[in-house]
């Protein structure tokens, strides 16, 4: 950690306990790259931002590269399986944005880690609020997850901070990235961890979050997003049931499901809900952008002047073509979790999207069991025989239960 005040710049990786050294002998480790070192995808993660030299995120193998194209019927083994092509959209190569909330660090901790970890120029705006540009996944941004931050830098401005995140997360919000950069995002995860870095669970009252932001398959014309939004809604019961949330995010009003009345009315339209009928029923059911899954920003980017009536426009809904995934919790210090796991269970929402008899089925399940009184265990059977072995993307029990298996 950075003991008075932060000793960010351009300089050599420093060794710290086991970062950033390796396990070797050699005098100067084996230090893996964030950029990679074997798959051409990988380097084009740090080479698109002129990198040169290494990053230490202190692993010592890279993950197996994601296949471009799974089997319909199949489980991909990779950790990151690439986003199935869905009906129309051009599929690939689609962009993803990562933000993640944690305790236990630093604004100024987490900067100097992720330097180490990728590289880039850090720059400090004000106290608790860095940017590090040119990285190996471009441009972070890493502050105090509040609006009530401090503008200066002064001692005052740096004692309010470190008051605040004792109960205030600090957030890393990445660039849009490719879906190849993913692991790079992992890594920096896992060193966050290994510092100290404290996730969901680790206080009563964190209730921290990991945002995904997928880009549509069809960000200009949105042809993909009523299916995704459906599937969402219908496997949205069951990932709760697999893997329940911690008591602080149900508590907190950030990622509530989505209303039963929205749900239905998509479950009744089917795989063939068209576009304009589903900012319809958001104009209807959906007031704010606080749930599991966030449809507004895709509204708001698909159709403007449309968006501009809905209750939630000229709030905090920033308008870009893609599906902004609220619902999962960040526990990184958690053994198991990991940016993988949430990846997958988003990436088995995209793959019943992409197969409209399963979706129909899902749909004819949620409408027979609509009226029955404590339908859930119902419900959760059900859906994981409907999904048969694709359930094992999201396995029951969470992380664990997933090892377990």
């Amino acid at each position: 950690m950075m003991n008075g005040g932060p000793h960010l710049g351009p300089r050599a990786p420093r060794a710290r306990g086991g970062e950033g050294t390796g396990r070797g002998n050699d005098g100067q480790g084996r230090r893996a790259e964030c950029r990679g070192r074997a798959s051409r995808p990988r380097r084009a993660c740090g080479e698109r931002f002129g990198l040169a030299g290494r990053s230490a995120c202190m692993e010592e193998t890279e993950p197996p590269a994601a296949p471009r194209s799974p089997p319909q019927g199949g489980v991909p083994r990779a950790p990151f399986p690439v986003l199935p092509d869905l009906p129309a959209g051009p599929g690939a190569p689609r962009m993803v944005g990562v933000e993640i909330e944690f305790g236990g660090l630093s604004p100024d901790d987490a900067t100097e880690i992720a330097v180490r970890c990728l590289g880039g120029s850090p720059a400090k705006a004000a106290a608790g609020d860095w940017r590090l540009d040119g990285s190996t996944l471009g441009r972070l941004k890493i502050y105090l997850d509040t609006a009530l931050r401090p503008e200066g830098t002064g001692f005052l401005a740096e004692t309010e901070i470190a008051i605040g995140r004792q109960i205030v997360p600090v957030e890393i919000v990445t660039d849009p990235v490719s879906q190849e950069c993913l692991p790079d995002v992992e890594r920096l995860v896992a060193a966050l961890a290994r510092a100290g870095a404290e996730g969901s669970r680790a206080a009563p009252l964190y209730g921290f979050g990991l945002h995904l932001n997928v880009a549509l398959a069809d960000p200009r014309g949105g042809a993909d997003l009523p299916r995704g939004a459906l599937a969402f809604a219908l496997l949205e019961p069951w990932l709760r049931a697999r893997d329940p949330l911690d008591p602080s995010r149900r508590i907190l009003p950030f990622t509530a499901p989505f209303p039963p009345a929205f749900a239905d009315a998509m479950a009744e339209a089917g795989p063939g809900l068209a576009l304009d009928a589903l900012f319809d029923l958001i104009d209807a059911q959906v007031r704010s952008r606080n749930h599991g899954l966030d449809l507004l920003p895709a509204y708001a980017a698909l159709a403007p002047d449309r968006f501009a009536g809905h209750p939630a426009a000229g709030g905090a809904v920033s308008a870009r073509p893609a599906y902004h995934v609220r619902m999962p919790e960040s526990r990184l210090d958690e053994p198991g979790w990991s940016l993988s796991y949430e990846w997958r269970r988003w990436w088995l929402v995209e793959r019943v999207a992409a197969d409209p008899p399963l979706l129909s089925r899902l749909c004819a399940l949620r409408l027979r069991l609509r009226e029955r009184f404590f339908a859930g265990s119902a419900l959760v059977a059900e859906t994981t025989e409907a999904l048969g072995s694709l359930s094992a993307l999201a396995p029951d029990g969470g992380p664990q239960g997933g090892q377990a298996g």
